[in-house]
């Protein structure tokens, strides 16, 4: 067993490694998993978890802007995580790796599952909050039109800002740039 975390960002992902990515994507969630990662995540910082060379996990970290109570902020959207041999401890490896990216960053980051992953991402060292979802809407840039999800349950961890914290004891909610992370 070799592991090796590589840092990557979007625009040096090659095809073979985006292509790979959405067969492994197809494979755990079906064919409608499969994206344009270069579209959806412009300015992501890919993770690689490799084993002797081979990827084993992959995951995202994108910079989300977001507006709460007047105040802008930019936080990381965490998504794609996958990790494709499971009870390997690689998906751990890849949630480590995340984990250290923030704190070097010291930013927030926020992701939103559903709740059978809760206990996955509390002990790997993320928080979590049911129904963080709620307090979030994307507003489009373009056409300032709000989308509502409610179907979600939040891991996060907390920057610098302490923005999560901010939400989660206030009223009200936050805005963001990103309608899928």
């Amino acid at each position: 067993m070799k592991i090796e975390i590589e840092f990557k960002p979007i625009e040096k992902l090659k095809k073979k490694e985006l292509d790979f990515m959405n067969v492994q994507r197809k494979r755990e969630y079906g064919k409608s998993a499969m994206m344009n990662f270069r579209k959806e995540d412009k300015k992501a910082v890919f993770i690689l978890v490799k084993d002797e060379g081979k990827v084993v996990a992959f995951g995202m970290l994108k910079p989300v802007k977001v507006e709460y109570k007047g105040k802008k902020y930019e936080i990381l959207g965490m998504g794609r995580g996958l990790a494709i041999k499971k009870g390997r401890e690689y998906g751990r490896l890849l949630q480590a790796a995340r984990i250290y990216y923030m704190k070097k960053k010291d930013k927030t980051a926020v992701a939103f599952t559903d709740r059978s992953n809760l206990g996955f991402f509390e002990k790997v060292g993320f928080k979590t909050k049911r129904h963080l979802i709620k307090r979030f809407r994307y507003k489009n840039p373009k056409t300032g039109e709000i989308v509502i999800d409610n179907d979600g349950d939040g891991v996060y961890y907390e920057g610098k800002d302490k923005l999560v914290s901010k939400i989660i004891k206030g009223k009200g909610v936050a805005f963001t740039n990103a309608d899928f992370w």
